[in-house]
């Protein structure tokens, strides 16, 4: 509980103690509260709260325990790991303790989030599939959410690194077959807190199809994972989404204008969202390019 926030905007609007309790409480329990962090009840809390322009949220925030700091930070890693910021990812991370995460859900988010930062950072195979191991053994036994499957997608991105191709195609048939029900249920607007979890699946599935040289396939993931961005306007995706389609049509001995066009996309969206890994592959792709044309 950030008291010391309570505490200032209590005197940047002038208030004693006596005129802030008026009507709502005693000033010794306002007193106990700033001088011993003694919390009030909810009731009480609200209305000091209001009358200061505050709410109980702003309290919270920076409460490492608290559901809105957890919530909050969580949001941050996820975004880090989209626009592939992994310092981001990994500060983030460390800013939270497991055990201080009492809702099942977003153990399970910490635990995918995680995982995947290993796996993309080619970190221990040990804390790599302790992480999904938690999501598929003690949190999701049943398998019946999106996390069950994410941590099979980081499962299958892991074997495929370390060339155990059998093992791999196991878990990518999990989450193609998982995919294909969850587009087919997916609502055509509006935003949902999935959406980016979606692309994530969309995106890995595309990158591994292409790495076994199913290109129609991966293509099609491609054109699907555009088509789910523009209709859920994210955005986070399109830059990687489209230096894979960009290497696709190189392999398959695209149009050069149209190889051209990949890349200024790709360019763009990675502009858009700061994601210097891919603007660094553009640059790569475009140097080698013009070399591929020169000969």
């Amino acid at each position: 509980m950030d008291v010391e926030l309570f505490i200032k905007r209590r005197k940047q609007l002038g208030y004693s103690q006596v005129a802030l309790s008026k009507g709502i409480c005693t000033q010794s329990t306002l007193s106990k509260f700033e001088k011993d962090s003694q919390v009030p009840s909810l009731a009480i809390l609200t209305r000091l709260c209001n009358r200061l322009g505050l709410t109980i949220d702003d309290l919270t925030r920076k409460d490492a325990s608290s559901a809105r700091y957890i919530r909050d930070t969580l949001d941050q890693v996820e975004e880090g790991l989209m626009i592939e910021n992994f310092p981001q990812v990994s500060a983030g991370l460390n800013k939270l303790k497991i055990d201080q995460i009492m809702a099942n859900k977003e153990k399970m988010r910490y635990f995918y989030l995680e995982g995947f930062n290993y796996v993309l950072t080619n970190q221990e195979s040990s804390e790599i599939l302790f992480s999904f191991t938690q999501i598929l053994d003690e949190l999701d036994e049943r398998h019946q959410t999106i996390y069950s499957y994410l941590a099979y997608l980081g499962l299958g991105i892991y074997y495929t690194r370390h060339d155990s191709m059998e093992r791999a195609s196991f878990f990518f048939t999990k989450v193609t077959n998982y995919l294909k029900t969850l587009v087919n249920q997916m609502e055509d607007t509006g935003p949902h807190e999935d959406d980016l979890r979606v692309l994530a699946i969309t995106y890995y599935l595309a990158e591994y199809q292409a790495l076994i040289g199913k290109l129609k396939e991966s293509n099609h993931l491609i054109h699907q994972g555009v088509s789910i961005c523009a209709r859920k306007h994210v955005t986070y995706f399109l830059p990687r989404l489209k230096v894979l389609e960009t290497q696709n049509a190189l392999d398959q001995g695209g149009d050069p204008q149209e190889i051209a066009n990949l890349l200024n996309d790709a360019l763009a969206f990675a502009r858009l969202n700061r994601n210097n890994v891919v603007q660094v592959q553009v640059a790569a792709l475009k140097k080698n390019y013009r070399k591929l044309l020169a000969n």
